[in-house]
């Protein structure tokens, strides 16, 4: 059809143009649509009486924005090429192609959509000169459920996830999977792979071919495997027998009298969050002593014979590493305080790591009892929030920013701390500081990614550093500023607790001399996301027992949510955004939930410390 011109109101923008564009691009753009006009035209396909824009929706955007502020109308009408949808789907992919950071949910939906005109594998691979393994590979990821590849284009769903949950046709197990496992592509694969059990496997292997065929277990052998490797037939009861076996060794542990022992199929997820405990050396038996004394003079015997290298050493220094390791035992006290996690080893050996749990656990809490008032994934969108307004208050200070970079550097280069423990993340990653909308109604805090995204949008990527060398002091400290802020982080994952990188954290917060109640208010959204009880918990801590009281006779959670927004004094703050909240390393656990896997007993270190794997009993 050629160019023409198509009202503002007829226009939207293609499914193909999947590109992200920040909010700030788009004001930009605006702008300068507002200033100099559409320099280019729009490229759009007609579909039942639209216009879908699939090239230019950054322009498109600017147009949409112009209109929300009043300055066009909707009724105006712009200069549009118009092509048909197969020409823009070749045309988008092609575009998309030529750019080096394409997004492979870019190419798996653009593949998908040329694979439905007709096109087969072979003629995508050969039209835009790529492997054809590469696009049999994005078309069978183009099977997964839409709102996965949304995932995988928001970078929350890795490649290799994907994959494993093409295991699967069916749209809502895929969903429910990828729920189940957390986006892990072992577990993914293991959930789905239900029909039949490799006999490498180490859930297999740890039960042995005898125990399994034993229950009635069959085996249908592999023809091009070596040895005896094939598939156990019923996973179920390969499931069962190495829950069975895993369980009576965990009772072996509880029988010593272990605080805790946990038996999972595969390595706890969280065992780099507990501080490591090592078993204690006793003194030797008065017959240890003599025989280690004995090998200890055979050894020396045979070396000034022989040399070091004789094949008599050998056998004595084993025996030698078996007599001290006997030697080697955990004590009372540290079996009273201690727990143990055991798991089954990719191998089928037995995986073992002993940690520190709490001395004095608390039971779980009864209906009675108090219960946090905030849940695990609220308590970590209130520290985000905390952590975009630190973040925009060290921006705003060069001389703050310059003074954290160098006190997290120094640590780590001349002190020996971790980058963890640091609540600046020096390898240069941007911190995710997102939250729900609603919870930010309230604040005109934007994320400093944006503002530097804006602010030094000049900077380009080719002759970055002679573009930087050319800058003013004053430039240059604010770029800093706004760099190292972007890397500061004090956000608490959901199901974790504050450690030493928080307690940095809020020295960094308190250093920007930021008033967090004059940038942020509690919004009613924040109280709809709390249980009742929690609310009714908070007035009586906050505007005491009688208003408590009063508003526990309201019905609808949503009117209370609403009353207790506006009966908290001004200037409120939940307890995990005040300033100082996480000044020790280990938080109150009064104030905060910190129970991470359910069994009532706080977990009592976050550091990632080294672990005693493998370590005997």
């Amino acid at each position: 059809m050629g160019i023409t011109t198509i009202k503002l109101s007829q226009l939207r923008l293609s499914p193909l143009n999947q590109r992200r564009v920040k909010p700030s691009a788009v004001e930009a753009m605006a702008d300068d649509i507002a200033a100099h006009g559409l320099l280019q035209n729009l490229v759009a396909y007609e579909d039942e009486g639209l216009f879908y824009v699939f090239a230019g929706g950054r322009r498109y955007r600017g147009l949409k924005e112009l209109a929300k502020r009043k300055r066009i109308k909707n009724s105006d009408t712009f200069p549009v090429e118009v092509r048909t949808k197969e020409e823009a789907i070749e045309l988008s992919l092609a575009e998309n192609f030529q750019r080096e950071d394409m997004h492979p949910a870019d190419s798996i939906r653009a593949f998908a959509a040329l694979r439905d005109t007709g096109m087969d594998a072979e003629e995508i691979a050969a039209r835009f000169g790529q492997a054809v393994s590469f696009v049999y590979k994005m078309l069978r990821l183009s099977a997964l459920a839409p709102t996965l590849i949304d995932l995988i284009a928001k970078d929350q769903l890795s490649l290799e996830a994907a994959r494993a949950l093409t295991l699967t046709e069916d749209h809502d197990q895929q969903i429910k999977v990828c729920k189940a496992a957390n986006g892990h592509a072992h577990t993914i694969r293991r959930m789905l792979t239900t029909e039949k059990v490799e006999t490498t496997s180490g859930a297999f292997l740890f039960v042995g071919r005898d125990a399994y065929e034993a229950k009635g277990g069959t085996i249908t052998v592999d023809l091009f495997s070596q040895g005896a490797e094939g598939f156990a037939d019923q996973p179920e009861l390969v499931q069962e027998l190495a829950e069975e076996k895993l369980d009576g060794i965990a009772d072996e542990y509880r029988a010593i009298g272990w605080h805790e022992v946990r038996a999972t199929l595969e390595r706890p997820y969280d065992l780099y969050m507990k501080g490591s405990i090592y078993p204690a050396t006793r003194e030797p038996t008065e017959d240890e002593a003599a025989r280690l004394a004995a090998i200890d003079a055979e050894i020396e015997a045979i070396a000034e014979a022989e040399g070091e290298d004789s094949d008599g050493i050998e056998p004595l220094s084993d025996e030698r590493d078996t007599l001290t390791e006997g030697m080697r035992a955990f004590n009372a006290e540290q079996v009273a305080v201690g727990g143990v996690a055991l798991w089954v080893s990719h191998d089928g050996s037995l995986g073992k790591s002993f940690y520190r749990a709490k001395a004095e656990a608390k039971p779980k809490a009864s209906s009675g009892e108090p219960q946090p008032l905030y849940s695990n994934s609220l308590f970590a969108d209130l520290t985000r929030i905390k952590t975009q307004i630190v973040q925009e208050a060290v921006a705003a200070d060069p001389a703050l920013a310059l003074d954290i970079m160098l006190d997290s550097l120094a640590g780590q280069l001349l002190h020996g701390a971790h980058s963890y423990q640091m609540a600046l993340e020096v390898q240069a990653k941007t911190v995710a500081t997102d939250v729900a909308d609603e919870l930010m109604a309230t604040s005109d805090v934007r994320p400093v990614e944006e503002v530097m995204a804006t602010r030094f949008a000049s900077i380009p990527a080719e002759g970055r550093f002679e573009a930087i060398r050319a800058m003013t002091s004053d430039d240059k400290m604010a770029l800093l500023a706004g760099l190292v802020a972007m890397t500061v982080d004090g956000t608490v994952f959901a199901g974790g607790s504050p450690g030493s990188r928080h307690h940095h954290f809020e020295q960094i917060a308190r250093a920007t001399g930021v008033d967090i109640a004059a940038r942020w208010t509690a919004p009613i959204a924040l109280f709809d996301k709390m249980r009742r009880a929690a609310m009714i918990d908070l007035l009586r801590e906050e505007c005491g027992a009688s208003s408590a009281e009063n508003c526990a006779t309201i019905k609808k959670k949503g009117d209370l949510a609403v009353n207790v927004s506006g009966r908290l004094p001004g200037g409120w703050l939940p307890a995990p955004m005040k300033i100082g909240a996480f000044d020790q390393p280990e938080a109150d656990p009064e104030d905060f939930d910190t129970d991470m896997d359910g069994d009532g007993i706080e977990d009592d270190d976050m550091e990632r410390g080294e672990f005693a794997d493998d370590e005997m009993a």
